[in-house]
């Protein structure tokens, strides 16, 4: 019995000791590359009528959506009238 739990100390410390030695001898993390100004912040996306339907109302509400929202850009769309469900798509 007394040769079981040697065996089971010693090769528990064993293992132990090599997980702390290939935790000191693994490669470091690389740094992460600077990220682009659309990785910054959220996107938001709204037609042009939340904004009152010209730009000087989305230019008016820049600094909320910045400030309160935290928005890193936003994306106007769409931008035409939609389409009645019978007109056809034209090709592009």
């Amino acid at each position: 019995r007394k040769v079981l739990l040697v065996l089971f100390w010693g090769g528990w410390l064993g293992m132990l000791g090599a997980a702390a030695a290939i935790v000191v001898q693994a490669p470091r993390c690389q740094p992460l590359p600077s990220k682009a100004w659309w990785e910054l912040g959220a996107l938001y996306r709204a037609p042009p009528k939340a904004f009152g339907g010209d730009l000087k109302g989305v230019e008016a509400r820049l600094g909320y959506l910045r400030d309160k929202l935290q928005v890193g850009g936003l994306v106007l769309g769409p931008l035409y009238p939609p389409k009645a469900p019978g007109d056809k798509i034209p090709p592009l």
